[in-house]
């Protein structure tokens, strides 16, 4: 496999490890107590984008084919676009401006997205122009 498939291929399973493991760690969401705050289904969508961008970045990892890294950028791409709209627009975060899911989650969660977009759009760009 190219070495540039590889440098792709990791950093998009770090980042979306990171997408993971954020809202539950450094940029941690709100947690459960007398009332489940909307920021706690964030983290619970997150988790579950985190580990799907992951694994297709393993996937990436293992295949050489341009049309399966292409395919798979295509997975990466809508999960990343999920990573971006749900504190955003889909599901959103608390309400209080003060908050540490609004001033540290939200921002991070949607930094690892734009992240990942961008980098699955640059390597899809590369695979296009060798194919």
């Amino acid at each position: 496999m190219k070495k540039v498939n590889v440098i792709f291929s990791l950093l998009i399973l770090v980042l979306g490890a990171l997408t993971a493991i954020a809202p539950y760690s450094f940029a941690h969401v709100c947690e459960v107590g007398e009332k489940v705050m909307k920021c706690h289904w964030t983290g619970r969508i997150e988790l579950f984008l985190g580990i799907s961008i992951a694994v297709l970045g393993l996937l990436k990892l293992i295949s050489a084919d341009v049309k399966y890294q292409l395919g798979l950028n295509a997975g990466i791409l809508v999960n990343a676009l999920g990573v971006i709209l749900t504190p955003t627009v889909l599901i959103g975060v608390c309400g209080m401006k003060s908050m540490h899911c609004v001033t540290v989650a939200k921002p991070t969660l949607i930094v690892f997205g734009i992240l990942i977009l961008v980098t699955s759009l640059i390597q899809s760009f590369i695979e296009w122009k060798k194919k």
